[in-house]
């Protein structure tokens, strides 16, 4: 650790969080997502937009702008001094929260806002993963244009992963059932009906081993949430969450340039993030994930130290990631429910924290861990917070 780590980390704190309200074909733009998100948090803290001066936005690829932040700055009328967008894909939002803390511990700004939104379901109609190929540009010239989609990219992880340690399409599977038992308790969950191991071996077939139930839905959404100085903090009107520990691991983007499946990067943005924090992963009550595909959650768990290699499935198929489990995980239903919303592992972790989870809430929640993936787990990000 750093002298510099050790000087801010404990001493930022997340003060508001918030998320925009979605359902309907109504198509709203991702900046409309933001600007109602941004708002909710700063409700939420008790803050106005000209008491921030820091915008940390992710670029939207399904409503995508240049100059994203810009826009979401000048509709919120904030007086940036930093003001940037983050191109880092599901990992985007967590690094978003590093960069803002290392602003802030740079004197650059006091209080930042960090958003991620996007309007994908009524704009993509029919085939969604060709309408998102159609709406993103490729520049790579071995992978992309030949047909390797996304999903097709996590499912060789997922072959790679059932090869080594001879996993099956069941473990895959138990993730999802673990996380519509969580969206199930909620009234508000767009995907609440039971699960089961069988339904989701029955749905139709996306890239072996990945079938429909194995990939989140492709949906709207919009969040955010402002960090802040402890000292600040202390101030506003709800109990601060502190920024404790964080990391980010690299790896590179195409999968024929990679050692392995997965790479490092979940090891490597772990890692940094329990020796800042000085945690072990036995510490933290509750963990929030990145699941837009079964395999990115159970390999997530054993990158992060919740369990051994191999040993993912069985952790989600066991009831060790349910209420009441040893480590209880995308209590939320994660992206597996909400849809491809990256940013929904932050709202969740704050709200645990703070004992604001409602039907879902962990007893005694005092320490939360969010990650972030983006690409074929070739980058990630993990944060730890704590009250």
């Amino acid at each position: 650790m750093s002298s510099t780590q050790a000087n801010y980390y404990g001493k930022l704190a997340f003060v508001g969080t918030g998320e925009a309200a979605l359902g309907g074909d109504r198509v709203r733009t991702a900046q409309d997502l933001a600007v109602e998100a941004s708002l909710a948090a700063m409700a939420d803290a008790g803050l106005s937009p000209r008491d921030i001066d820091g915008v940390i936005t992710a670029s939207p690829s399904g409503d995508p702008h240049f100059v994203f932040s810009s826009l979401v700055t000048e509709a919120l009328n904030i007086p940036a001094r930093i003001n940037t967008t983050l191109q880092n894909a599901g990992a985007s939002p967590c690094m978003g929260v590093l960069y803002a803390a290392r602003a802030i511990a740079a004197g650059e700004a006091h209080t930042v806002l960090v958003c991620e939104s996007d309007s994908r379901a009524a704009r993509f109609k029919g085939d969604k993963i060709q309408a998102l190929r159609a709406a993103r540009p490729w520049t790579d010239d071995w992978e992309d244009p030949y047909g390797l989609t996304v999903p097709g990219k996590y499912a060789l992880i997922a072959q790679r992963w059932m090869h080594r340690h001879g996993g099956s399409a069941e473990d895959l599977a138990a993730v999802a059932v673990a996380a519509r038992a969580h969206a199930g308790r909620q009234a508000t969950a767009p995907k609440r009906d039971p699960l089961s191991i069988e339904a989701v071996l029955a749905s139709p077939m996306i890239a072996s081993p990945l079938r429909v139930l194995d990939c989140c839905p492709v949906t709207d959404w919009g969040g955010a949430m402002i960090l802040t100085t402890l000292e600040r903090a202390r101030d506003l009107r709800k109990t601060p969450v502190r920024l404790l520990g964080g990391g980010e691991g690299h790896a590179p983007y195409h999968m024929h340039e990679t050692d392995e499946l997965p790479s490092a990067a979940t090891r490597q943005s772990a890692e940094a993030a329990f020796g800042i924090a000085g945690v072990k992963p036995a510490d933290i009550d509750t963990a929030q994930v990145f699941d837009a595909f079964t395999i990115a959650a159970l390999v997530a768990m054993e990158e992060l130290g919740f369990c051994a290699p191999g040993e993912g499935g069985r952790l989600f198929a066991e009831g060790h990631t349910a209420l009441g489990g040893s480590i209880p995980t995308n209590t939320s239903g994660g992206m597996m429910t909400w849809g491809n919303a990256h940013i929904i592992v932050l709202p969740e972790a704050i709200r645990q924290v703070r004992g604001e989870a409602g039907v879902n809430q962990v007893p005694n929640a005092e320490l939360a861990l969010a990650h972030g993936i983006g690409g074929p787990m070739s980058l990630s990000c993990t944060l730890i917070l704590g009250r």
